[in-house]
């Protein structure tokens, strides 16, 4: 979703609202209030006379049920649902009292529910989860998420987030399951799709389609041939469809097919190309497509559009007016209408009507304790050099904990896709608390003078931290207690406390309460525990500072991050200042460790210095616990790499006409060379980490490659050759013949099997057609291929262990 909805209920920044004023926001809330009460008690299941009306038999299927509702509905009724309408959660669909229809309610966003409040589990990323490569671990978080959307009154999910990487600046990598690949992202999603659905929430696939950099993402014309389309962009979506998703998310920008450089597209919600023929006619989506907030541009219901949002601008009295002309048939609105409902009736909505408030508190134990799951299991430990990690207590002292994130982190990327932390685990307390070390005494600050600038919001536009709070003094001591932070805002009616690093751009705001908070210095502590392990912490702000205590410790362990957010790419892959800073730590020390928060790729320049890197990816609100975890060996890191990370920046020579665009339109000229495939096609370009790679703190054999041709199965012998319990990512990929003009490989299978010292196990990997097909642009359906097939059985991309050969005879 996009800066269009911003606003109260979208959980953004609520003192820069400019157009609500304190007695708006009350008054809508009330009218809110009132809309949700009457929804729930109004509701009831319809009858036709003294009988119970026919599309409510919770025996037929969910078609045939909403096929009969619509047919019991006037033109007005079925126009009713084509838009957005009543008001409360990020967009919502009225309710029809007279045919038992609940209201529609949908709320952001791809990784956990956005809201001005935190009341909800602030999950690890999307890419996060994906990259444990695990897809019942997927399944698992989209059935969390499905119970806190559903405890949350919410009946669709606008996510999750399924576009496949094309360039590695992207803002919204991290919102996304499918990393480089089609293949991951077909089975991701597929995952956390019937993992939220189960829990009685519709979910909703985005961003349909090319939605692949943020830069001019509201006028760009993505330029992309057909084959491309389908056998790198839309297997995501696919594989969603195929199980069973009921809505699909069109995005903001506008897409050319078979367009060369220099042409110009239709937009997204009304390319009849992208939406009804491919999607709906070719693909087989059956679900309905609602337009991204503001993307809507015409009533293109023709072109495959079902759902306008937020608003009716187009879908309304527009469209009522093409349809009374018969520009719209009635076949195609019925269709639509359809197509809208039916989902609601698959997650049983229509047979217990979801009357759970917005406002409450759908966070647990047992998410938390699944949200520190997943972000360790997902970690990628990329280098590991002598064995350093994991930390043993019984060898070390002293551990230096170095940089500004190790006590104020980062653990998630703004826009949409950011769900606001009731609290946040961070890796230095987490440490401290391995040892049992209390936490550091807190830094002495001006909060109870009271010196407050009441009715101000300090409007800058630094990166912000937010965190829930009760009155404006705690948001001081918020403040007083983060790094970097000097001045606050605090909203008073969502109790929400703003961090930021300066007081610039003071503006009047009868919400907010702001102030400068002065520290003193820091306290000294007790850094050690009875046994004598001290843990020391230091910013990082002073280089020198940093070096010397790293000089001084056993170990020492560098956190640092990025970040990215909707509606801009990242200026660069680096990690700014605190690149320096890495490499003066890791040349004084031989023992360094380094963790990089990153909502993407990420440069590593100073990787050959450090023993030992690791990335959690963007990891919630349970990363301190969980890269804890893993430091000390409670938990072995098992994730791999979705995304390459280059050696250097613009490492696959992307000219600009491929990105970010010229003229208003971007080219695909790469074709299916995208991401790992691309370095595949240019062997001698070497990125610092492959696609597919990450370690474990145990080794893995692999042996006895098999390959029967008759049931197309590729078979091996995997044994933890290593001293600990462990999981491995074995990865299939295969090479086309030269005729069929495919990249060297491409992933077709993968798996993740754990297993015990000396234990082995067979891996069976079943192919199918699909597996050896390419997309036919003449007859435009799969077409599969013969000859002889390269098999590459291996740790990732660039760590093949097995090759073979698999001929398959033509069928002609």
């Amino acid at each position: 979703l996009g800066n269009f909805a911003q606003g109260y209920f979208r959980g953004v920044k609520p003192c820069r609202l400019t157009v609500l004023n304190t007695a708006r926001i009350m008054v809508h809330l009330i009218r809110v209030a009132a809309l949700l009460a009457v929804s729930a008690l109004s509701y009831s299941i319809p009858t036709h006379g003294s009988t119970v009306a026919p599309w409510m038999n919770p025996q037929e299927d969910p078609v045939s049920r909403a096929t009969k509702l619509v047919g019991a509905m006037t033109t007005d009724e079925k126009l009713a649902l084509f838009h957005g309408s009543c008001s409360g959660y990020t967009g919502n669909v009225c309710g029809n009292s007279r045919l038992g229809i609940p209201q529609l309610k949908y709320n952001d966003g791809p990784q956990g529910f956005r809201d001005s409040i935190a009341d909800t589990t602030s999950w690890p990323a999307a890419l996060t989860v994906a990259s444990a490569w695990n897809l019942s671990l997927a399944n698992e978080w989209g059935q969390a998420m499905g119970v806190e959307f559903y405890g949350k009154g919410a009946n669709v999910q606008l996510g999750p987030g399924a576009c496949v990487s094309r360039v590695p600046r992207n803002g919204r990598t991290f919102e996304y399951l499918s990393g480089e690949d089609p293949f991951v992202g077909y089975h991701m999603t597929t995952a956390v799709v019937r993992g939220i659905q189960s829990k009685g929430v519709v979910a909703n696939v985005k961003h349909y389609v090319n939605n692949n950099q943020e830069t001019q993402r509201g006028s760009i014309s993505e330029n992309v041939d057909e084959r491309t389309q389908f056998e790198i962009y839309y297997p995501p979506f696919e594989g969603a469809s195929q199980a069973g998703l009921g809505s699909i998310m069109c995005s903001y920008n506008k897409i050319c097919q078979n367009c060369g450089a220099g042409s110009i597209g239709n937009w997204s919600c009304e390319n009849h190309d992208t939406l009804q023929r491919d999607l709906k006619d070719r693909i087989g989506f059956k679900g309905f497509v609602m337009s991204d907030w503001g993307a809507t541009h015409s009533a293109s219901m023709n072109q495959g559009l079902d759902q306008e949002m937020p608003g009716s601008k187009y879908m309304g009295d527009t469209l009522a007016a093409m349809v009374k002309s018969g520009a719209v048939s009635a076949a195609k609105v019925d269709d639509s209408a359809v197509r809208i409902l039916w989902p609601f009736f698959a997650v049983g909505l229509f047979d217990k009507n979801n009357t759970n408030a917005h406002d409450s508190n759908v966070t647990s134990p047992e998410h938390t304790a699944l949200a520190r799951r997943i972000s360790a299991e997902a970690t990628v430990l990329l280098k590991n050099t002598n064995d350093i990690l994991p930390i043993k207590a019984a060898d070390v002292k002293t551990i230096a904990v170095i940089g500004s994130e190790a006590a104020n982190p980062q653990v998630h990327g703004g826009g949409s896709g950011s769900v606001l932390a009731d609290f946040v685990s961070s890796p230095l307390a987490a440490i401290r608390n391995k040892f049992g070390i209390a936490p550091p005494p807190p830094v002495p600050n001006n909060c109870s003078e009271g010196h407050f600038d009441v009715g101000f919001d300090y409007h800058n536009e630094d990166d912000q931290s937010q965190q829930k709070a009760t009155s404006p003094e705690e948001c001081c001591t918020l403040c007083g207690a983060r790094t970097g932070c000097v001045a606050f805002t605090y909203q008073t009616e969502t109790k929400t406390c703003y961090m930021k690093a300066d007081a610039k751009n003071r503006q009047a705001n009868k919400a907010c309460i702001s102030g400068i908070c002065s520290k003193g210095p820091a306290p000294s502590g007790d850094d050690c525990n009875a046994q004598g392990v001290c843990v020391k912490f230091d910013d990082g702000s002073v280089v020198a500072n940093a070096v010397s205590l790293a000089q001084s410790a056993d170990v020492v362990v560098v956190f640092a991050a990025t970040n990215s957010h909707e509606g801009s790419d990242r200026s660069d892959l680096s990690l700014g200042s605190q690149d320096a800073l890495i490499a003066a730590v890791a040349n004084a020390s031989k023992k360094t460790v380094v963790v990089v928060v990153t909502p993407g790729p990420v440069l590593t320049p100073w990787r050959d210095a450090a023993a030992a890197v690791l990335t959690p990816m963007m990891p919630g609100q349970e990363y301190g616990h969980a890269i804890a975890d893993v430091l000390l060996g409670d938990t072995a890191p098992s994730g791999r790499l979705l995304v390459t990370f280059p050696a250097v920046e613009n490492e696959m020579k992307m000219s600009e006409e491929q990105w970010p665009g010229v003229n208003g339109w971007a080219y695909y000229s790469e074709k299916l060379e995208v991401g790992y495939r691309w370095y595949a096609a240019h062997p001698d370009v070497k990125p610092a980490y492959a696609f597919g790679h990450g370690l474990t703190y145990t080794t893995f054999t692999y042996s006895a490659l098999e390959i029967d041709a008759s049931s197309k199965t590729v078979s091996f012998q995997l044994e933890n050759s290593g001293q600990v319990t462990g999981s491995e990512v074995p990865q299939l990929y295969i090479e086309f013949p030269a005729a069929a003009g495919e990249p060297p490989m491409q992933l077709k299978e993968f798996s993740k099997v754990t297993l015990a010292p000396g234990e082995s196990t067979k891996i069976v990997f079943q192919l199918n057609d699909r597996s050896t097909s390419i997309w036919d642009v003449t007859q435009h359906a799969w077409a599969a291929q013969p000859g002889e097939f390269g098999i590459m059985v291996g740790a990732s991309s660039e760590d093949i262990r097995m090759k073979g050969t698999l001929k398959i005879a033509s069928s002609i």
